[in-house]
């Protein structure tokens, strides 16, 4: 179990870059209409202090229902606004293996988010793992501005 890794649970961990409560509250009610294993869907919002910690650091965390970031529910009020760090994308970021779930996961939030061509997912590797959230989401920036100019240089 790297970095906190479980792959026999259903549980599926995702941590979300600029999505705000009513955006994920939509995002589960479209994952558990769709999802016939009935997995657990936990999402927790990336805040700006975690910015500089690392992935694994904070997903062991969480696998082990230690003191990582609080849970959506437990720190925020209604109406409060979950995206606690803004940026040019939204990301998601799921822990999970299966691509059966990551595809869920991905169907199920492009169906009810606006402009889901600029929401990136990704699945969180071994190599994730080891680098901060910063970090990753830089590169995946990187990697979805470089396969936008692809598309657009194939045209």
């Amino acid at each position: 179990m790297a970095g906190g890794r479980s792959y026999t649970m259903k549980k599926i961990i995702c941590f979300a870059l600029g999505l705000s409560c009513e955006d994920v509250e939509k995002c589960r009610v479209s994952f558990y209409g769709a999802d016939k294993e009935k997995s657990e869907l936990e999402v927790i919002p990336i805040k700006e202090d975690m910015m500089a910690l690392p992935v694994g650091e904070i997903l062991g965390q969480v696998v082990a229902g230690g003191p990582g970031p609080n849970r959506m529910k437990e720190e925020q009020g209604e109406g409060s606004d979950c995206a606690y760090v803004q940026g040019k994308y939204r990301v998601v970021m799921v822990n999970t293996i299966e691509r059966e779930q990551v595809l869920r996961v991905m169907r199920s939030f492009k169906a009810v988010l606006s402009d889901p061509q600029n929401v990136i997912f990704a699945i969180i590797t071994d190599t994730a793992l080891t680098w901060t959230f910063g970090e990753y989401i830089g590169h995946l920036a990187s990697e979805h501005e470089y396969m936008k100019t692809r598309k657009s240089e194939a045209k």
